[in-house]
């Protein structure tokens, strides 16, 4: 591919996610655009939780506002609200805007910079991958391919251009620890997987991953643990100035969001049961410790045994993806990258459609209730979700060519 079609390509797909985010909304921004309000703009730094809820005197639980919750990690909102910084005026003004569709109807204009402006920090780590993507290879056709591949991937697109979600911050930071890891900077690997564990907990489940690696590679167990304790001391010292709040510890630090991936179990006895997300990831961590699996394989398979069993947010499989994106470009092999997106899109127009065919500003769409019934329908949802699964056990099951190192 010419070297200007490319550029031409890459242009065009961050324009179409510039347009996308200026055209569609959720109400989960509006979130991000209060905690931006507390944050850049009152410079509640350390107490916007409070702003929730907190305790009286008495030490009763008094909720201040019913329609919002702060229900992630802090880096949640503090990383967009360092992006929100430069516009302090505006954010002031219209952080409570958007907590609900309601504004969509009571003003004239679509308001196209302020929802940009809002999307912008996801955005800005959607481009960061586009980035970071071609510093895993050496041959300038595998560069150019990343690049593309994640420039249009539509999952990427939904998550920061029409969601607006930080989940797609959390998959940058994945692949900053992986990229570390490649290096072997496997200290600097587990600091950045426990960053993203301060937007949400999931990336604590890699920390022993990076700590088996260093043990492959120089048979030291202090460095492991020493590994494993610099990450998890990491994710410590991001929430301990937040444990004092009664709302941050009400509704983030054991949010209900955490508990789904343990939902689905293999029932042995009256009450007591053994998630499939456990046999999974202690599976993944034993064909990774005996070198089964590579590391690629191993945090793509970790992450998604956190998946592939529950009914995941339609925004949470985007941790998996800028790996994966990479294992295919590596294996020559892109089956199974473009089985997961689709398998992403049937299961995603399972949703309400304030998740898809409503996100488009004014629209009312709906998918037919006689679709929705229809056994072909939802045979189809049922397929995607097994599809997820079939990926899950490929990725623990095949020996591939990627290398751990470059």
């Amino acid at each position: 591919m010419k070297k200007n079609l490319h550029w031409f390509l890459i242009g065009l797909a961050i324009f179409l996610k510039i347009i996308l985010s200026a055209a569609t909304y959720h109400q989960d921004l509006g979130a991000f655009a209060l905690s931006g309000k507390y944050i850049a703009g009152e410079g509640k730094w350390f107490s916007f939780y409070d702003e929730i809820a907190s305790k009286d005197s008495f030490g009763n639980m008094v909720i201040h506002r019913n329609d919002v919750v702060f229900n992630y990690q802090p880096l949640a909102y503090l990383l967009p609200s360092i992006v929100y910084l430069p516009f302090e005026s505006i954010v002031k003004q219209t952080g409570e805007l958007l907590i609900n569709h309601d504004w969509i109807s009571s003003q004239k204009s679509f308001f196209v910079p302020l929802l940009t402006l809002y999307k912008l920090p996801m955005i800005l780590a959607d481009i960061a991958i586009i980035w970071l993507l071609p510093k895993f290879f050496t041959k300038e056709k595998h560069k150019k391919i990343a690049q593309l591949l994640w420039a249009f991937n539509p999952l990427a697109i939904f998550v920061s251009s029409m969601m607006g979600q930080v989940d797609i911050i959390i998959a940058f930071l994945i692949l900053v620890s992986f990229y570390f890891a490649r290096k072997n900077k496997l200290f600097l690997a587990s600091i950045f997987v426990a960053l993203s564990a301060l937007i949400k907990p999931i990336g604590l489940i890699l920390i022993p991953i990076f700590a088996i690696q260093q043990f492959h590679q120089n048979k030291n167990i202090l460095r492991s643990i020493l590994i494993a304790v610099t990450g998890f001391a990491v994710y410590v010292l991001g929430i301990l100035p937040y444990l004092p709040s009664a709302s941050y510890r009400y509704y983030a630090l054991f949010a209900e969001q955490i508990n789904k991936s343990t939902y689905a179990s293999i029932s042995i006895a009256s009450g007591t049961d053994i998630p499939f997300f456990f046999i999974l990831f202690a599976a993944v961590v034993f064909f990774f410790w005996s070198r089964k699996i590579n590391l690629a394989q191993a945090l793509v398979a970790a992450l998604l045994s956190s998946l592939a069993f529950t009914h995941f947010h339609p925004q949470w499989l985007i941790w998996i993806m800028p790996l994966m994106a990479i294992i295919s470009i590596e294996i020559d092999d892109y089956l199974f990258y473009l089985v997961t997106i689709v398998c992403w899109l049937g299961i995603l127009f399972s949703f309400d459609e304030s998740l898809h065919l409503q996100l488009f500003l004014h629209s009312h769409l709906t998918i037919p209730q006689s679709i929705r019934n229809a056994d072909m329908f939802k045979e189809s949802v049922q397929m995607c979700r097994a599809g997820l699964i079939a990926i899950l056990l490929w990725l623990i099951t095949t020996n591939n060519k990627l290398s751990d190192n470059e």
